[in-house]
């Protein structure tokens, strides 16, 4: 079987390589799975920044709708204390 040792360094050799591919396929495998985290990680991170988006679009349009509305509020305040204070003056220059 092993004549000199020539083929016992063969099979040495032989033997070396074996568990280098396995280990180059065991490490592949793993950078493959670490690869799958890093993406889920990133597809997760992508939705709640999405969702985030989502949040501050409609919070940004419900305070402009209040602006608006607040706006109004304060016009239709404004002239009804207009109305009132003239309604005062009257009733003083009338007194008078």
């Amino acid at each position: 079987m092993l004549e000199n040792s020539k083929d016992l360094l063969n099979i040495v050799i032989a033997f070396c390589v074996l568990w280098f591919t396995i280990f180059l396929c065991w490490m592949i495998y793993y950078l493959a799975m670490i690869l799958k985290r890093v993406s889920n990680v990133m597809e997760t991170f992508t939705r709640t920044l999405e969702a985030m988006e989502d949040f501050f679009k409609s919070a940004k349009e419900k305070v402009s709708a209040f602006g608006a509305t607040f706006t109004a509020l304060t016009e239709i305040g404004k002239k009804a204390f207009d109305f009132v204070s003239e309604k005062r003056n009257r009733k003083k220059t009338d007194k008078k």
